[in-house]
């Protein structure tokens, strides 16, 4: 791959991974959160990261081997030698943009587990012991403590 098809491949994938990012936002914005949807969310940003990843170790390289540095100001250097000035702008907003969101879904994410973690405690407390064992299971199958009839 000749370094202007790097760029122009490593935007396209920080497009791609705005619109994962964006998708698991929404998946977890809703009511009732769908696991399995999030699970296969999670799974495909990781496959994004892993060849942005490969993507970028291919640029560096080609950055290096040009005798440009190896930080941030030796890429834009690089893409502004190769005519991609505008493509690299766009990368580096590209990626603040998925450093803001996948922060917001992390916090999202953790505000979700604390929540849970707290309405455990309280039905743990209710009833006096665990509800639930380490693997999920339920430890009173409907015998006493909490009844859910109303």
């Amino acid at each position: 791959m000749t370094p202007a098809e790097l760029i122009a491949e490593q935007q396209t994938l920080l497009q791609t991974l705005v619109q994962t990012l964006d998708a698991e936002a929404s998946c977890l914005g809703e009511g009732r959160v769908d696991g399995e949807r999030l699970g296969e969310l999670a799974a495909l940003k990781q496959r994004q990261l892993d060849a942005l990843d490969r993507i970028e170790s291919l640029r560096r390289e080609h950055q290096q081997s040009q005798g440009f540095g190896t930080g941030s100001q030796g890429a834009g250097q690089f893409a502004l030698a190769i005519g991609g000035h505008e493509a690299w702008q766009r990368i580096r907003a590209l990626a603040e943009q998925v450093r803001r969101t996948n922060r917001l879904n992390g916090h999202i994410i953790s505000a979700r587990l604390e929540h849970n973690q707290q309405a455990i405690d309280f039905l743990n407390r209710a009833i006096g012991g665990n509800v639930y064992g380490p693997r999920g299971e339920s430890r009173h199958n409907g015998f006493g403590g909490i009844s859910s009839k109303a």
